[in-house]
């Protein structure tokens, strides 16, 4: 009886990681680890090496997410597979 619940336990938590979207950039001299909410309404992320959580935020195209980090404004902007990082609004970072 264990075995079985260890079994589905761990399919579940398989399950549960594939449904989390993760997904790594650059952008200039910056890594950028992401993960998405499930509903893509959150996005976590490590900006070398710093945590940071970001919120979906009114864009007119694409998807634009912001947080703050260490008092600086953070904008992580995609459309489509293309990534732009904004620090503090200045100028654009583009990621890849």
């Amino acid at each position: 009886m264990k075995k079985i619940l260890l079994c589905t336990l761990a399919v579940f938590t398989l399950v549960a990681c594939e449904r989390a979207p993760k997904s790594n950039i650059i952008c200039g001299d910056y890594n950028i680890q992401m993960n998405f909410s499930e509903d893509g309404s959150m996005l976590h992320a490590i900006i070398n090496g710093d945590d940071l959580d970001l919120t979906l935020a009114p864009s007119a195209s694409g998807a634009r997410y912001v947080g703050v980090l260490n008092d600086t404004n953070v904008t992580l902007w995609s459309k489509g597979d293309d990534w732009t990082m904004f620090l503090n609004d200045e100028d654009p970072i583009e990621c890849k």
